[in-house]
């Protein structure tokens, strides 16, 4: 399987005054085409950080990262947006779907971001979402879905245009039990079907144990869990 993710010896490090907070230590992970890694952990452990130092959202303190072959460390704001949008997605607690948009439109948009013609963008976002369960809620806004189906179209965005890298933070933590395990579900399905690297902060036991490997963020280092 291809490397889809590398990071090497990430540290992070906060500095406040004369005081500083060492929140990583030293950080590797590889991550594979098709694997899906859950990162466990106290709150505060650090993993949204994590997330989004791989994510590009953030920088780390040192260290190096590599998303599908390409060395980000050292790239500039532009390099770096550029591969946000070509080889990553991502899906947080909350969906953060634009509310005046449709289901489908919220996914075309992030389609046509891409680059994807109007036309190319539309038929790929209504086959995602299709695959998601929600063909026929094509046209209903976020206030008119129910909380699983509006997770369901963060994930459908977040999976569209074919990133190499897929990174959720407790992408069910804002639902019930059942609708997270339906949910989570469809994710870990689209994960292996589409071949997909994945990486998801959680805190649900249940869910980490579908993973293929459960790794423990504790004191800034990574340990099997």
């Amino acid at each position: 399987m291809d490397l889809a993710l590398a990071l090497r010896a990430i540290r992070k490090e906060y500095v406040q005054g004369h005081k500083s907070l060492e929140v990583l230590r030293g950080i590797d992970l590889d991550v594979r085409s098709g694997e899906l890694v859950a990162l466990v952990g106290a709150s505060g452990s650090g993993k949204s950080t994590l997330l989004q130092i791989a994510g590009l959202l953030d920088r780390a303190t040192s260290g190096t990262i590599t998303i599908g072959g390409e060395d980000a460390s050292t790239m500039r704001d532009d390099g770096r947006t550029r591969l946000r949008q070509q080889k990553l997605g991502f899906v947080y607690q909350f969906h953060h779907l634009l509310p005046d948009f449709t289901a489908l439109e919220n996914v075309q948009i992030a389609l046509r971001i891409k680059g994807l013609s109007e036309k190319t963008a539309a038929t790929e976002a209504k086959d995602i979402l299709g695959y998601m369960g929600l063909a026929d809620r094509l046209d209903h806004a976020p206030s008119q879905l129910s909380g699983g189906e509006q997770q369901r179209v963060a994930i459908a965005r977040a999976v569209s245009g074919g990133p190499v890298l897929l990174l959720a933070d407790e992408p069910t933590g804002n639902l019930d039990e059942d609708t997270a395990a339906r949910v989570f579900e469809l994710f870990v399905r689209l994960v292996r079907e589409r071949g997909l690297a994945a990486v998801i902060a959680t805190h649900d036991r249940s869910l980490a144990a579908q993973a293929d490997r459960q790794l423990h963020l504790r004191e800034g280092l990574l340990r099997d869990a």
